[in-house]
């Protein structure tokens, strides 16, 4: 597919990167020079410098054969432009950035509908749901629904007191009535796609594939069940932040610390139900005398990645027990997230990348990218007559780097895939794989 992404910002870069990883035709048209030229130097993509709002710019990236043209950068109108005019000239979807609430909602619907963009996508609100699920499923330190949300993919670090513990795989499989499977697991910052003959390792990093059902009870089995969450610290009161601290100050009691005054007094007249604090979130006195010794959760959300990282550190330091979230918008402090103790550390480049690579599949399958590893979970609807309807999953022959997980079948039941599994046309199957595996994929269940 020939794909143009307009914004080389954390969104843009992330999306080229595993969309070069998958071999389509990616061209990423960047304004600034020095980030362009960078880009091209580590991603094997194109790169055009100009403007998306230039026909010239999207003649010179080949519009008129795009198959999806995404304007990602922080400037709204730009994406909008871009979208119009890129329909105008010949791509077939389009992907619209908006950030501006205006824009989202009632006010901007005619304004949408001249955009004519195919999807539009707000990182910062995707960020704060991806927030939202964390909090609700304590214990893990990843939460991605699959197949409309039957199945959920947890990342959680298998405690020491998991009965897992020294066990392989396959035995791990064959007593626990295979209702869920290890899709991934990285160990010594190194991730793999296990087969049966890995032996679970306290301290284990794993990516469990299960139905949404049994999420609480595979937690437990893991040793990482948290606990019920009732005091909440949110560090910064910007859009991903406002947006967590109003959701949850209708479950738990809510602080949330805000260092701009003008931002903190709007924040007050709104969120009647949250505790408003004017100040820094690198303030040590001021979060101890917020009592962040004794909060369930901490979840760092302004826009500078060293506060969020510093800020969740003091807090693991204050209470090793609190649920630590931290928000980076660079992988550069990524290494510091697991040497500080922080339990999760999100990005709204993962969340918007995901919706996009849904949208290029046909809308309809579900997309799970990680920040650490390039591992991802896909779904698959298997087309009539390809070479995975009725086969055998034993006698596909996929490549090492993919690992099939569980199928959703036509009247909704779900079921963990092994060998003997018979596929159908028609049934969704949610798999783990490597980008450069999925060529492959598609040519199996794909008609």
């Amino acid at each position: 597919m020939h794909v143009i992404i307009v914004g080389a910002g954390e969104v843009g870069w992330y999306l080229a990167q595993r969309l070069g990883a998958e071999n389509h035709d990616v061209v990423v048209i960047e304004q600034d020079e020095v980030i362009a030229r960078a880009l091209g130097d580590e991603l094997d993509v194109q790169t055009v410098v100009g403007s998306g709002t230039h026909p010239s710019t999207l003649r010179a990236a080949r519009v008129e054969r795009a198959d999806l043209v995404a304007g990602v950068t922080q400037d709204d109108e730009v994406n909008m432009i871009c979208s119009a005019l890129s329909k105008q000239m010949g791509a077939k979807k389009t992907v619209v950035r908006l950030q501006t609430d205006e824009l989202r909602g009632p006010e901007g619907a005619e304004l949408r509908k001249l955009v004519d963009a195919d999807l539009i996508i707000d990182p910062d609100a995707d960020t704060a749901e991806e927030i939202l699920r964390l909090v609700s499923v304590s214990g893990a330190d990843e939460v991605y629904p699959m197949a409309g949300g039957s199945l959920v993919v947890l990342g959680a670090v298998v405690g020491p007191d998991s009965r897992f513990v020294g066990r392989t795989l396959a035995d791990v499989g064959q007593s626990a009535e295979w209702t869920f499977l290890f899709g991934s697991v990285t160990r010594d910052g190194a991730t793999i796609i296990p087969r049966g003959d890995l032996e679970v390792a306290e301290g284990d990093h794993v990516r469990v594939l299960c139905a949404a059902s049994r999420q609480r009870e595979v937690l437990q089995t893991l040793d990482a069940m948290g606990k019920r969450v009732r005091r909440v610290m949110v560090l910064g009161g910007g859009s991903v932040g406002g947006r967590v601290a109003e959701h949850l100050s209708h479950s738990a009691d809510v602080v949330l610390v805000e260092r701009d005054s003008e931002r903190a007094m709007d924040l007050a007249e709104r969120l009647r139900r949250v505790t408003i604090v004017h100040g820094d979130i690198t303030d040590t006195n001021l979060l101890t005398e917020e009592s962040v010794g004794t909060t369930d959760v901490v979840i760092a959300a302004t826009g500078e990645d060293t506060a969020n990282v510093l800020a969740c550190a003091f807090a693991v330091a204050e209470n090793p027990d609190a649920f630590t979230v931290a928000v980076l918008h660079r992988l550069a402090l990524l290494p510091l997230v697991r040497q500080f103790g922080i339990d999760a550390a999100l990005s709204p480049r993962t969340a918007s990348a995901n919706a996009v690579l849904q949208e290029m599949r046909g809308g309809t399958a579900s997309v799970a990218t990680f920040l650490d590893s390039d591992v991802e979970v896909d779904e698959f609807v298997i087309e009539p007559g390809s070479p995975g309807d009725g086969a055998i999953v034993s006698d596909l022959h996929l490549p090492r780097s993919v690992l099939l997980g569980a199928i959703v079948r036509s009247d909704g039941s779900n079921e963990i895939v092994r060998g003997s599994t018979r596929l159908q046309a028609g049934d969704s199957i949610v798999l783990f794989a490597r980008p450069s595996a999925l060529s492959d994929v598609r040519k199996v269940f794909g008609s």
